[in-house]
């Protein structure tokens, strides 16, 4: 492959393994993509004739890079197992079960080392120096890949029974194609290799001899940005989560009680867009139904029309509903409250619905706070209020964020 192709490829697999590594450390499943990526790296990288170059001088046998690449690669398979089992078992998965599938995939890779000793020390590829050794090497070579292959393939095939979104369908089909691609590569390669064995050549062998290194690097790199797809989400999702936060801060300051402990990023995102909901419900008896001409003004005055407007509105609704609640004012009669909002579909759609909100919150305070609230209080009539009972004290909730 040439070098302008080569490293560029390798740089991109190297700066996403890299990435993952330091982002995607949560979730089992995101740690096996993690050690995939790695295992695969590592040989792409040793295959390249400027690494193998720089490092002949510090090896007493250069050709002891191929195998070594072979082992990478299986480890790769072992991985690609333990991300099927963390798909299908979550926390069901025996905790000892990995690294014994890890330990027995290194024992294979390990004798791969002294299968190929003999046409090593013959300065020989083990396709040409033949031998039994040749054949029992690249099946054993092939077993784990073959078997994490087929087991991706059933996965792949599972999900896209499940009726997923758009971008996870055409990822899944991506995953699946370059698993077919990897199942054809490595069934030929050990029939290729009994060939080679008994010294046949034909077209088979020869095919297998100009395609083992010509497929693996762009087949890595395309699964490499396949798996930064989850990188570029969680990205959003944290973007996210820092947009729901003044709003998150000031609603439950308001209603603690809606706040329950999280752990762990995506949980926290969704507890996080639940007790808004929550909180909103609980602060319905505190909001006012009524047109306010003040702040219908105001919006005019700033220019705000659309959702916008709409968005800005029910802001300043539920910041005026959170300081009638701190400062200990009953809530409005039943005619005068506020209606709770409609439920909606999923969680994705609440978190739209909230983001709207939370876009303008900063916007919403400011105008909330125009108009000092004693002002405010002295035009409100207390005949409304249904009770006097103090609201709960306002607490920290910023922990929980």
């Amino acid at each position: 492959m040439p070098a302008a192709i080569m490293w560029p490829l390798l740089i991109g697999i190297w700066v996403i393994t890299l990435i993952r590594l330091a982002v995607m450390r949560e979730a089992p499943a995101q740690r096996r993509i993690n050690m995939v990526l790695l295992f695969w790296a590592v040989p792409a990288t040793l295959r390249a004739p400027a690494v193998q170059s720089a490092l002949a001088p510090y090896l007493t046998d250069v050709a002891i890079i191929r195998p070594l690449t072979h082992l990478c690669v299986m480890l790769a398979g072992a991985a690609i197992l333990g991300l099927a089992a963390a798909l299908t078992e979550g926390a069901d998965e025996p905790s000892w079960r990995q690294p014994a599938v890890y330990a027995f995939t290194l024992a294979l890779g390990v004798s791969l080392l002294m299968l190929s000793q003999k046409s090593r020390d013959a300065g020989l590829t083990i396709e040409a120096a033949g031998g039994w050794q040749c054949a029992v090497y690249f099946v054993l070579y092939s077993m784990p890949i073959v078997v994490a292959v087929c087991v991706a393939l059933v996965i792949c095939y599972e999900f896209l029974r499940s009726g997923p979104g758009r971008l996870e369908w055409v990822m899944a089909v991506i995953v699946g194609v370059m698993c077919l691609f990897s199942l054809v590569d490595n069934l030929t390669r050990p029939v290729a290799a009994f060939f080679s064995a008994a010294h046949v050549d034909n077209a088979l062998t020869r095919w297998r001899a100009g395609s083992n290194d010509v497929l693996f690097l762009p087949e890595v790199a395309l699964i490499a940005v396949v798996s930064f797809v989850p990188v570029v989400a969680m990205w959003m999702r944290r973007r996210e989560l820092r947009q729901l936060e003044s709003m998150w801060s000031t609603l439950t300051a308001a209603v603690p009680q809606v706040v329950l402990p999280a752990a762990g990023f995506e949980e926290r995102l969704h507890r996080t867009v639940v007790e808004i909901w929550d909180a909103t419900m609980q602060l319905e008896p505190y909001t006012s139904a009524a047109v306010d001409a003040d702040l219908e003004s105001e919006l005019d005055r700033r220019g705000l029309h659309g959702d916008t407007r709409s968005a800005v509105r029910r802001s300043v609704q539920l910041l005026r509903a959170c300081e009638r609640k701190r400062t200990g004012r009953g809530p409005l009669d039943a005619a005068a409250a506020g209606v709770a909002d409609a439920p909606h579909d999923d969680l994705t759609d609440e978190t739209r619905a909230l983001l709207r909100l939370a876009r303008s919150w900063r916007l919403a305070a400011t105008i909330a706070h125009t108009e000092p609230s004693e002002a405010r209080d002295l035009r409100r009539t207390d005949t409304r209020e249904r009770s006097a009972v103090p609201g709960p004290p306002v607490v920290s909730a910023g922990s929980a964020i």
